[in-house]
């Protein structure tokens, strides 16, 4: 919260007053994913916490911001109250956004950035002054990071945390569709990791899906809790599914503050 210093003088009155904090719930979030190159799963865990979200009916605002494969819209947009787009490569892309966040007030901000987003995000809460105007709302921000094995993963991460520092909260996701925990060795030895556990990182892990229900449920634009109802899926990979997800939200309980999923 911002802290305003007392004063005696009458005319700055106004202006502490309009320069403190809105009224808000406890514990509202801007949950931003964010990825190095297309295909570390980043699209899925942002689909995965919206479905979270919107099985637990909590008040979720989503934004999809990947114009060249935009899988959120793609897969939730048919489900009300449906998936908003920004165009954060267009001067003014991000202002639906923070107007949102005044106007509708939702407990949740769910934005999907685009692969790579890191190279100008800091242009981007630069320019829109997100952490000021995010802490005057009464939002914290969490960014999540999802990981491949590749160094870019790494050196995503390293610049995200030099940038946001303690303005942020961190999850970190390593896609086990990689490989198990032990083998993103480039991660689990970095200093970029050692700087994000000393800002209190949570780490996570997202299991592997089958590749051929992943591909069904792509091929048909489902959500994923729609998939577990759909009669083309066999029992069998219905009940992969379910315990896919199963395992997804036990895991991702684990971050529940960092996540608005309280």
């Amino acid at each position: 919260m911002i802290k305003t210093k007392s004063t005696k003088n009458t005319k700055n009155k106004n202006s502490e007053v309009a320069d403190k904090p809105l009224a808000s719930p406890a514990n509202k979030r801007i949950v931003m994913c964010t990825g190095d190159k297309g295909g570390t799963g980043k699209s899925v865990v942002a689909r995965v916490l919206l479905d979270i979200y919107r099985h637990r009916n909590i008040n979720c605002i989503a934004y999809e911001c990947d114009q060249s494969n935009p899988q959120l819209w793609r897969h939730y947009n048919k489900i009300p109250p449906g998936v908003n787009t920004l165009k954060l490569n267009h001067r003014g892309g991000a202002d639906a956004l923070q107007d949102d966040l005044k106007s509708l007030s939702p407990q949740i901000s769910l934005v999907d950035l685009p692969a790579g987003a890191a190279e100008y995000f800091e242009d981007l809460a630069n320019d829109i002054h997100l952490f000021q105007n995010a802490e005057r709302l009464g939002y914290q921000i969490t960014m999540v990071s999802v990981l491949g094995r590749v160094k870019d993963s790494v050196m995503q991460l390293k610049r995200l945390v030099e940038f946001c520092g303690n303005r942020v909260d961190y999850v970190v996701v390593r896609n086990l569709y990689w490989g198990a925990e032990n083998k993103f060795t480039r991660y689990n030895n970095s200093k970029a990791r050692q700087t994000a556990l000393e800002l209190g990182v949570i780490e996570l892990n997202l299991p592997e899906l089958f590749d051929d229900i992943f591909d069904f449920i792509d091929s048909n634009d489902l959500t994923f809790r729609e998939a577990l109802e759909h009669e083309a899926l066999t029992l069998s990979n219905q009940s992969r599914l379910f315990g896919w997800l199963d395992a997804i939200e036990d895991e991702f309980n684990q971050a529940t503050v960092q996540l608005g999923l309280g």
